[in-house]
């Protein structure tokens, strides 16, 4: 089987290949060096070249069974990543009380460098989406990370580099709500319960691609593909209203020591629907619970 050529566009195909391999292993092991050829559409040599490596160097072991899962030697990297992971102080007891509060999953993303981040989750007695997890990393694509990018500093062109990743037929609205956003201090979207869902399969079809670049235009199709699913911004107007109303998760912004935007805090009710007096708690303990984190890094910050 030839490689694809697509991986020819990357600035480092064998970096690439290496990566996609213990990706694919930390979503489906055990797995073959012929599952893992097959599902990456590399050579089988290739593979087990590399499967020699990643095995001396303990990133990977191999079963009597012939098929690999991840190696102890990964537990270390793993554990030392975790600590790296820029999160606000004191989130996970208050992401833990906000689940509690709310009854619906919560999810905090890093957003930056063009990237969307999963780097705390926490379901209480809701749902989380089947493929969201922490570590899963997506392209900064409209309407993904908009309480961030609300209010991002628009010397930073942040704001119409994310509006560009969406349908032109949809870049005012957007826009518009980037602006509601900033007088909310909250963002809520809906979705009806058949988008929901279509939301938790192909949330988790896009967790099993392999983030390489012969992988990067169908994860950005099914990316996109869940953005109109899911991308229905409320105005003001709307959520005033006295009817229920579906709503697929709400997100407000969390800022860091300097006052920037760096993550967005998320809950997910994923309900079909919602009541207006279930609509304002949710967004009350939602905006609370990011303001407190929020006020938590500016005062560390003081000297």
């Amino acid at each position: 089987m030839t490689e694809r050529k697509a991986r020819g566009t990357s600035p480092s195909p064998p970096t690439d290949r290496v990566v996609s391999i213990v990706e694919t292993l930390v979503r489906s092991a055990p797995a073959t060096s012929a599952d893992l050829a097959d599902a990456l559409g590399l050579s089988r040599s290739t593979v087990g070249s590399i499967l020699t490596a990643l095995r001396e160097h303990g990133w990977v072991r191999r079963l009597p069974d012939l098929s690999y899962v991840l190696g102890p030697s990964l537990a270390g990297v793993a554990e030392k990543a975790r600590r790296a992971l820029p999160v606000p102080d004191g989130l996970d007891t208050r992401i833990e009380t906000l689940a509690g509060r709310v009854g619906c999953g919560v999810a905090l993303s890093l957003v930056e460098d063009g990237k969307l981040a999963f780097v705390a989750i926490t379901e209480g007695t809701g749902h989380i989406p089947a493929g969201i997890e922490v570590g899963l990393t997506l392209s900064l694509q409209a309407p993904g990370g908009a309480a961030v990018v609300a209010f991002a500093d628009s010397t930073m062109k942040m704001k119409q580099r994310w509006l560009d990743t969406a349908p032109v037929d949809r870049r005012t609205q957007l826009e518009k709500g980037l602006a509601e956003i900033v007088e909310a201090g909250v963002g809520v979207w809906g979705a009806t319960a058949a988008d929901i869902e279509r939301i938790d399969l192909l949330t988790q079809v896009l967790s099993h691609l392999p983030n390489d670049p012969a992988s990067r235009p169908l994860r950005g199709r099914v990316q996109g593909a869940i953005t109109d699913i899911g991308g229905r911004l409320y105005d003001s107007a709307t959520l005033s209203c006295a009817r229920n109303l579906p709503i697929s998760y709400l997100s407000a912004p969390v800022f860091d020591s300097t006052g920037r935007p760096l993550w967005e805090l998320q809950i997910g009710p994923l309900r079909a629907a919602v009541s207006p007096e279930e609509r304002e708690h949710y967004i009350r303990e939602l905006k609370n619970t990011a303001a407190e984190l929020s006020s938590i890094q500016a005062a560390a910050a003081v000297p």
